[in-house]
């Protein structure tokens, strides 16, 4: 029988708290991990990403050399499960210049009798729309989603550029549609 990590996702910086949870096969990499992410979170994968231990070291990320010093190690071939069954958590960003700060947790390691890939198991709120500008951008956002007043942008343009999202909404079953394999 297969062995999955429990993992919770959360956005950091964020009240009140935007969260995923779902399972994922243990011999995941962090490639793995990420597309989960942003399949759970509703990111769109256009951004570059990275995985960071507690003292903000890259554990796994793009391969690619950038030219910007060393290039980081491949997420496609660094082991998440191996990683998160000896620490617990990671840190994961996601847009550098947007600067998504995630708390990624194990909450258990779960054998199941069913073979799959990963499920989804949980969640609540909407997260982020993409390039909204990071927390300050979203913390404009909200009320503007929500029928008020932007502080900092142009509220008509904010509304429209935002139309059809809402900050509270988390629909599992649609989730769960997409993101269960």
């Amino acid at each position: 029988m297969p062995n999955y990590l429990d993992v919770e996702v959360s956005l950091d910086q964020v009240i009140p708290r935007i969260w995923r949870r779902f399972l994922l096969r243990d011999r995941a990499t962090f490639l793995d991990l990420h597309q989960a992410i942003q399949d759970a979170c509703g990111w769109e994968r256009s951004h570059l990403f990275a995985f960071r231990d507690a003292k903000g070291a890259v554990i796994a990320g793009m391969p690619d050399d950038f030219g910007f010093g060393s290039p980081d190690p491949d997420a496609g071939k660094v082991r998440a499960g191996e990683y998160l069954k000896r620490n617990w958590s990671v840190a994961y960003e996601y847009d550098f210049g947007d600067s998504w700060e995630h708390t990624v947790e194990l909450k258990e390691v779960v054998t199941e009798a069913e073979k799959f890939t990963r499920r989804i198991l949980d969640g609540a709120r909407a997260f982020p729309p993409e390039d909204c500008g990071g927390v300050p951008g979203y913390e404009d956002v909200v009320p503007v989603a929500s029928g008020g007043e932007a502080a900092y942008h142009d509220t008509a343009d904010l509304r429209a550029w935002c139309a059809g999202w809402d900050p509270d909404f988390f629909d599992l079953a649609a989730v769960g549609r997409q993101f269960d394999h």
